[in-house]
């Protein structure tokens, strides 16, 4: 069942390629617990994607040939997403495996420093990796609330963090996931206009859920507290936000689901180093609403904004 599920991955995915990105490059890398893929387009100062909570690097294709124009771009699967190797996230210190899986990644492509695009859930382990001094991250566009600003998930995702009830309902919704599904759920989550996502986009996101249900429902039971409705009290970054040094975009749509403008407004207002871009009209993965704008603020930072000084000195 699993290669099975792997060929329908790898079909659907091929298709998603072919239409938006047909020079991009897949191959497998290792890090220190396992395999993961990899999407690789462009050439130019390099661009580490890091997608968002149950997503896959897939996410990013439809823009992957934009932002290949000026930077050599690295889309990477987190562990038990895509087509990477399975992950049980149960019990794991989860920014301390994101520091983990990160660094490993950019030994293995061989990038001391990187310039990093990330959404939702890969906003936090971004920033993990950003605050953990080893200036490995030198500057950060962040697309969409990220993850643990709010301390608690839209209403609707709340049942699957219930013990007993939630994975049985997550197990049902995961394996048996459809197009229409898909873009009904991308409609209440993350996009504001769910009829411009395109039906290749839904087809990988379909596979790619049946492939890893129990990865996801791992990780779920990882990041949920549901004595307190929310996640896990040390997932919220609060104050260390700001500790971030290098230059942070926040790139966030008027219709987040995830979080408010306005809660990234009084974020900023602590750190000088970071920097809020509204996207109007736009849900969480703001990119499939409004592509031209999303491409065009991420360089538009990076072609202002220096490296942090950190990296300079170094």
């Amino acid at each position: 069942m699993g290669s099975e599920l792997d060929r329908e991955l790898e079909q659907a995915q091929a298709a998603l390629l072919a239409r938006f990105a047909p020079d991009a490059r897949v191959r497998r890398i290792r890090w220190s617990q396992g395999e993961t893929q990899l999407f690789e387009l462009g050439a130019g100062a390099p661009l580490l994607y890091v997608h968002g909570g149950l997503g896959g690097a897939f996410e990013v294709v439809p823009i992957l040939a934009a932002l290949a124009e000026n930077h050599r771009v690295l889309a990477v699967d987190r562990p038990g997403h895509g087509l990477a190797d399975p992950f049980d996230y149960r019990g794991v210190d989860l920014l301390e495996h994101a520091r983990t899986f990160l660094g490993d990644i950019l030994e293995t492509v061989e990038l001391p420093t990187v310039d990093v695009v990330a959404n939702s859930m890969g906003a936090l382990w971004s920033v993990a990796l950003a605050l953990d001094g080893s200036s490995r991250v030198s500057r950060l566009a962040l697309v969409g609330a990220p993850f643990g600003i709010a301390r608690r998930p839209p209403l609707l995702m709340l049942p699957i963090g219930f013990p007993l009830v939630g994975p049985r309902l997550g197990r049902h919704l995961f394996s048996t996931a459809t197009r229409d599904g898909s873009r009904k759920f991308w409609g209440q989550l993350m996009v504001e206009h769910p009829e411009r996502v395109d039906d290749r986009m839904l087809d990988v996101d379909v596979a790619h859920t049946r492939r890893n249900v129990e990865s996801m429902l791992s990780l779920i039971a990882c990041i949920a507290d549901w004595r307190r409705l929310g996640y896990r009290r040390e997932l919220i970054l609060g104050e260390r936000w700001q500790a971030l040094s290098m230059p942070t975009l926040l790139l966030w749509p008027e219709h987040d689901a995830f979080g408010s403008p306005e809660e990234g407004e009084a974020l900023v207002a602590t750190n000088p180093n970071l920097q809020l871009v509204r996207v109007p009209g736009a849900g969480h993965n703001a990119w499939f609403d409004d592509p031209k704008t999303v491409v065009a603020e991420i360089e538009r930072f990076l072609a202002t904004e220096p490296r942090s000084k950190v990296e300079a000195v170094a």
